[in-house]
């Protein structure tokens, strides 16, 4: 089979994934096991706070008629998260589609691959993730595969995962992990404020851990 299109997927409750509007990726990745993040190379075009349900794509090197696909058929609130074998040297989407899926309601693309149009992207009020920009355009004659789980470095996205962006990258959460993801999260983002505070407020921290933990491990201070 060329194509292997799955129509239907289980998106999370919106009161869920509503849940990390106003938490930071380092945050999510934190309690996530410090190992959650996509890829680096993944950067925002413009736009960088991003959140949303993952609606899968995944695509040969240099090509994008599943894309075509997807951003007619997501939903509001969606992000297309493209897998496009790392390959970079093509762009597989551009200012015209990313156009017509912010006018469609979708959340943003994170394309592990190339884009271009990269000036009017970063114009744009719609967050557009990706591995880098090419002028050379796709080509729209092989297969593909729309909402399946795709990989991006380490990670492995499957769709209606909840995707959470910000300046310092994404991260995909697994539903059934979001509501103590979350909850972990927002503990972590109110110790960091009430250390920034003692920080203003006194100048330094309690560091009796760092000192037992070097005394524990044998270090000599000398």
């Amino acid at each position: 089979m060329r194509y292997a299109i799955n129509r239907e997927i289980v998106r999370p409750d919106p009161e869920l994934t509503a849940l990390f509007a106003d938490l930071a990726v380092a945050d999510v990745c934190d309690v996530l096991g410090r190992n959650a993040a996509l890829p680096s190379a993944l950067k925002p075009l413009g736009r960088d706070q991003l959140l949303g349900t993952a609606y899968t794509v995944n695509l040969p090197a240099s090509e994008n008629l599943l894309l075509y696909y997807a951003v007619d058929n997501a939903l509001p609130g969606d992000v297309l998260v493209v897998s496009c074998a790392g390959y970079t040297e093509r762009a597989v989407t551009g200012e015209i589609m990313a156009n017509l899926a912010l006018r469609r309601g979708l959340a943003g693309f994170v394309i592990d691959g190339a884009v271009r149009d990269a000036a009017a992207l970063r114009q744009l009020d719609f967050p557009v993730y990706a591995r880098a920009v090419s002028p050379n355009g796709p080509y729209k004659g092989a297969c593909g595969a729309v909402n399946v789980p795709v990989a991006m470095g380490n990670a492995v996205i499957n769709p209606g995962d909840i995707i959470l962006g910000d300046a310092d990258g994404l991260v995909a959460v697994r539903p059934q992990e979001a509501q103590e993801a979350a909850d972990r999260a927002r503990g972590l983002a109110e110790d960091g404020q009430a250390k920034l505070a003692r920080i203003a407020r006194e100048g330094k921290l309690d560091y009796a851990w760092l000192y037992k933990k070097l005394e524990s491990g044998g270090c000599v201070l000398r």
